[in-house]
């Protein structure tokens, strides 16, 4: 079974998954062991935006974990390139 998304999930969902990228950037460029903390934050904001646009508390629970799942896939991803990209840096300098 097919569940179809009301215009306010569908609304919400357009401009969520739109802002990960730049989300993700932001949260990756903290320190490692603040990344939690910016998370819950990016969470919260989620929350609140799904409810600003009208969808209901369980829709908004069930999309903000989707969304959610999409930005820690981006940060864990840009972290690792953050980290191979110092680690090559590291590797130039030695040999300069």
């Amino acid at each position: 079974m097919k569940m179809t998304l009301g215009s306010e999930e569908e609304n919400f969902l357009e401009v969520a998954v739109a802002a990960i990228p730049r989300i993700s950037e932001l949260i990756a460029a903290f320190p490692a062991e603040h990344r939690a903390g910016a998370l819950e934050v990016a969470e919260r904001r989620y929350m609140e935006a799904a409810r600003d646009f009208g969808c209901t508390e369980l829709a908004a629970g069930t999309r903000v974990s989707e969304v959610m799942h999409g930005l820690r896939t981006q940060v864990e991803l840009q972290g690792i390139d953050q980290q191979n990209f110092d680690a090559l840096l590291r590797k130039l300098m030695r040999s300069a």
